[in-house]
C-alpha cells in the first residue's frame, strides 16, 4: 500500500499525476492539485494508505493575480518519509470547502485559525469561533491582500 497505491488511486479517480516537489529536507515532497470538491475524499485516501500525519494548512490569497484563494495541505507518510501537498483553489467570492476535521482530528484549530484570518468558511466544522484575534478584528479577513490595517496608535 503506501504511496505507490496513493499515485495510482489519484490517477484512477481524478486524473491527476503526482508531481516532485523539492523541498529543504530529507524526505520526498509530491504534489497535488486537485478541485476543492474532490478534498474529502482525497484526505481518506490518505489516511487510508499510511499518510496518517497533517502538518499544516496554509492559505494563499492570490486576488491580485485575478484568482482566489489558494489551499495547501500538507501531509506524511512517517514510516516511508514521504510528504504530499495537495493543492486546490477556491473563488475569494465564496470561499468554502468542506472540513477535514473528522478525518485529521489536528485540522481542527488550523481550520479554525483561517477562517478567522481569510473568511474561509469550513463546512461541517462544528466550532468555527474566534481562535486567536479579538473582538475588534472578528470578520476583518487580516490576511487578505485587500485588508487596510487601522492605526493602533496615535
Amino acid at each position: 500500500m503506501g504511496f505507490e497505491n496513493f499515485v495510482k488511486l489519484m490517477k484512477s479517480y481524478f486524473g491527476v499525476e503526482a508531481e516532485e516537489y523539492p523541498q529543504n529536507h530529507t524526505a520526498k515532497t509530491y504534489l497535488f492539485k486537485i478541485k476543492p470538491e474532490h478534498i474529502r475524499e482525497v484526505a481518506k485516501l490518505l489516511k487510508e494508505n499510511g499518510f496518517d500525519f497533517f502538518h499544516t494548512l496554509a492559505p494563499v490569497d492570490y486576488s491580485p493575480k485575478g484568482r482566489g484563494l489558494e489551499l495547501n495541505y500538507f501531509f506524511e507518510n512517517v514510516e516511508e518519509r514521504i510528504w504530499i501537498l495537495i493543492k486546490t483553489e477556491i473563488p475569494l467570492d465564496n470561499p468554502e470547502i468542506d472540513s477535514l476535521h473528522d478525518i485529521y482530528p489536528s485540522l481542527e484549530a488550523c481550520e479554525r485559525e483561517e477562517w478567522e484570518k481569510f473568511g474561509i468558511f469550513f463546512k461541517g466544522h462544528p466550532r468555527l469561533k474566534p481562535l486567536l484575534l479579538d473582538d475588534t478584528l472578528q470578520g476583518r479577513w487580516v490576511l487578505r491582500k485587500s485588508y487596510i490595517p487601522e492605526p493602533h496608535r496615535k
